[in-house]
């Protein structure tokens, strides 16, 4: 194509506004446009010299997000059960029994699900296990021993 070819109109995008990645893309393109001399335009714009796209290194893979609520486990349902529970062995015998429903990120939800003083950052089945006990029938044991017991006004 010379300066003097018309350009074929329907090869021109419909879209009025270009995608953000398009509209970086041309920006830098004019950018590097705007450094070359003017022999150097010439040559483009004649067909004698030639823009090379070179890929950069290559961009890690993004892995897919698992879904947030597996449907193998209830969430809601679980944190109605354990806040039930009165005990820690209620609840230490309710997670064990379940074991095989509540994988790592469900443990998290459950956390979530039950409030603030259950600690959803563990990592392991182990700890999250742990902090949904003592963060709930654990809790619950330890404030009524609390005010029952040692911090009880004598009358």
């Amino acid at each position: 194509m010379t300066s003097h070819d018309p350009i074929d109109i329907s090869s021109l995008p419909d879209s009025p506004l270009p995608s953000v990645p398009l509209a970086v893309a041309l920006q830098k393109a004019v950018a590097l446009l705007e450094t070359l001399t003017r022999e150097q335009l010439e040559d483009i714009a004649s067909g004698n010299g030639q823009l090379v796209y070179r890929p950069g290194p290559v961009r890690p893979v993004r892995r897919e997000v698992a879904p947030r609520n597996p449907a193998s486990a209830d969430v809601a349902a679980a944190v109605v059960d354990i806040n039930r529970m009165s005990t820690p062995a209620e609840v230490a015998e309710y997670l064990q029994r379940h074991d095989a429903q509540f994988t790592v990120p469900v443990l998290k939800q459950i956390a979530r699900g039950l409030g603030p003083t259950v600690n959803a950052t563990g990592r392991t089945k182990t700890q999250l296990r742990r902090d949904i006990i003592e963060g709930t029938a654990g809790f619950r044991v330890r404030s009524a021993a609390m005010s029952g017991g040692a911090w009880a006004r004598e009358q």
